[in-house]
C-alpha cells in the first residue's frame, strides 16, 4: 500500500470540510471580527463556493512546443484575486509581503518536486510546511511591529498563497517546459496545497482570536431589532427599526433619482418625497413620521408596534422597487447574446485555420497543446469576460443591449473582487443543474438574485 498516496488523500479529504465550514462559521458568528480583517461576503463567497466548483475551469497560461502550461480558476487564480484583495484592503506593505512570500517561496520549493506523469508533488507530511511557514512569518512580523491579528490573518492567508504558488510551481516554469508538461498550476483545484496553504496559514489565527470577539448581531437592522427587544434593550431595538427603514428610503432614493431626468424634474430629497415617489400614501408618511420622532418608550407592546410598523414600511418599500430588478427573460436573453459574442473569435479562428490548411492542400491537424488551451480557454472564457466587462463598465455587452447594469446590495457600482465573486459562482449554476437552481432562486427571490449574486452580495437593474 502506498501510505503517502493514503495520508495525502486522507488529508485533502478531511482539511477541505473542515477548513471551508470553520471559515463559514467565523463569519457568521463574527462577522464584524472577519470583515476587519479582510474577508467580506464576497471573499469568503469566493474561498468557499468560488473555488469549489471553479475546479473545471483552466486558464491558458504559456504554449511553448509539447507544452501547456495553465493557471486553474478554483486551485489557484481564486486564492491569487482574494489575496490581492485583502493585500489592498489591509494596506499591508508590500516589504512584508514580498519577504514573507519570498520565504514560503524556497520552502516550498525545497519541499516539492516534479514528479513525471504527475506533475509537483511533496509528500506528507512536509506540504504542511510552507502553510505554518507563512503562519509564523504573519505572526512574527505582527507581533514585531506592533500590529494585532486585523494585520496578521490576511498576511498570513496572502504569504501562503503567493509563496506557495511561486516556489513550487512558477520558478519551475522552464523545466516544465523543458521535459513537455500538459497540466494546470492549481490543478488539483479547492484540493491544490495553493488553496490549502492560504486556509491552513490563517484559520490557526482566526481560531485563536476568535473568543476574544463578541458575537456580531444580525447585519439586518430588523433582525437586529427583534433580537435586542428579546434581551430588553427596547431604544436600541427601536433605533434600529428606524434605521432599517431609513437603509431602505436611501436606496429607493437612488433607484427613484436615477429614472428623473435633471432637465424636467427636481430629484427627490426628503423621505416624504420617496414615499410619494413610489406611490406610498399619506399614511404611510405619518406613520414614518410618527416613528421617527416618537420618544423612546420602554413598553413592550409600542416596541412590538415599532418594530411591524417598520416591517411593513421596509417590506413596502422593497415591494415598490422590486419593479426596477429585471425580469428572468432579459437576463437570459442577454446571457445568451455574451455567449454568442464571446463565441465568435473561436468560430474565426478555426473558419480561418481549416480555409489556410484547405487552401494549402494540406491536412487538417491541430496540435495536442493548442486543441488543450482551446478548451481551457473555452472553459474559463465566462469568468474572464464577465468579471471584467462587470467590473470596469457595470455591465456586459449584452446587458447593455437590454438596458441592464449589475449593481451591489446598496445600488452601488461593483468593485473587481465583487464582479470576480459574482462570476465565479457561474460555475456552481452550471454544475448544479446548468442554472436550474439559480432559475428558481431569481424566480422566488424578491431581489431576482441567482447564487453569484447571493455569494457576491450584487443585484441586476434595469437602466431604461
Amino acid at each position: 500500500m502506498d501510505y503517502q498516496l493514503f495520508f495525502s488523500v486522507t488529508f485533502h479529504i478531511i482539511m477541505l470540510p473542515v477548513l471551508s465550514f470553520s471559515l463559514f462559521i467565523a463569519y457568521m458568528n463574527k462577522r464584524e471580527f472577519m470583515e476587519q480583517c479582510g474577508f467580506d461576503k464576497p471573499v469568503i463567497g469566493m474561498i468557499i463556493v468560488g473555488s469549489f466548483f471553479g475546479i473545471f475551469a483552466d486558464i491558458p497560461l504559456i504554449i511553448f512546443g509539447d507544452s501547456l502550461l495553465n493557471i486553474n480558476l478554483g486551485g489557484a487564480l481564486i486564492p491569487v484575486i482574494v489575496s490581492g484583495a485583502l493585500i489592498y484592503r489591509k494596506k499591508i506593505n508590500v516589504v512584508y509581503v514580498a519577504f514573507g512570500t519570498a520565504v514560503v517561496a524556497l520552502i516550498s520549493y525545497h519541499f516539492s518536486r516534479i514528479e513525471p506523469g504527475v506533475g509537483i508533488v511533496s509528500e506528507f507530511p512536509y506540504y504542511f510546511l510552507p502553510a505554518m511557514g507563512a503562519l509564523f512569518i504573519a505572526l512574527g512580523i505582527g507581533l514585531s511591529i506592533g500590529k494585532d491579528e486585523k494585520f496578521q490573518i490576511p498576511l498570513a492567508y496572502s504569504v501562503g498563497v503567493l509563496g506557495t504558488l511561486i516556489g513550487a510551481d512558477f520558478v519551475r516554469i522552464p523545466e516544465l517546459v523543458e521535459i513537455g508538461v500538459l497540466g494546470s498550476f492549481g490543478g488539483a483545484g479547492a484540493m491544490d496545497l495553493v488553496y490549502l496553504s492560504g486556509l491552513i496559514a490563517s484559520i490557526p489565527l482566526i481560531l485563536a482570536n476568535y473568543l476574544k470577539w463578541d458575537y456580531s448581531l444580525p447585519k439586518d437592522p430588523i433582525v437586529r431589532a427583534k433580537k435586542l427587544m428579546k434581551e430588553g434593550e427596547h431604544s436600541k431595538s427601536r433605533a434600529q427599526v428606524i434605521r432599517g427603514v431609513r437603509l431602505e428610503l436611501k436606496k429607493a432614493k437612488k433607484l427613484v433619482n436615477r429614472n428623473i431626468n435633471p432637465m424636467f424634474f427636481d430629484r427627490c430629497r426628503t423621505a416624504s418625497e420617496i414615499f410619494r415617489k413610489l406611490g406610498f400614501g399619506p399614511e404611510a408618511v405619518k406613520d414614518y413620521i410618527t416613528l421617527r420622532k416618537e420618544k423612546y418608550g420602554t413598553d413592550l407592546r409600542e416596541i412590538k408596534k415599532d418594530i411591524l410598523t417598520g416591517v411593513l414600511l421596509r417590506d413596502g418599500i422593497r415591494l415598490r422597487v422590486s419593479d426596477s430588478y429585471t425580469s428572468l427573460s432579459k437576463r437570459f436573453i442577454a446571457y445568451i447574446t455574451d455567449l454568442i459574442l464571446i463565441s465568435i473569435p473561436f468560430i474565426i479562428f478555426f473558419i480561418y485555420l481549416f480555409s489556410t490548411q484547405l487552401s494549402n492542400g494540406q491536412a487538417i491537424y491541430i496540435s495536442e497543446p493548442v486543441i488543450l488551451a482551446i478548451i481551457s480557454l473555452g472553459t474559463s472564457i465566462q469568468f474572464l469576460y464577465f468579471t471584467l466587462t462587470e467590473w470596469y463598465f457595470g455591465t456586459t455587452i449584452g446587458k447593455a443591449l437590454l438596458g441592464l447594469k449589475v449593481l451591489d446590495d446598496d445600488f452601488e457600482p461593483i468593485g473587481f473582487v465583487e464582479s470576480a465573486a459574482r462570476n465565479s459562482g457561474r460555475y456552481a449554476d452550471i454544475i448544479l443543474g446548468f442554472y436550474f437552481i439559480s432559475l428558481i432562486l431569481i424566480l422566488r427571490s424578491p431581489e431576482r438574485k441567482r447564487i453569484g449574486d447571493y455569494i457576491a452580495g450584487t443585484r441586476v437593474i434595469k437602466t431604461k
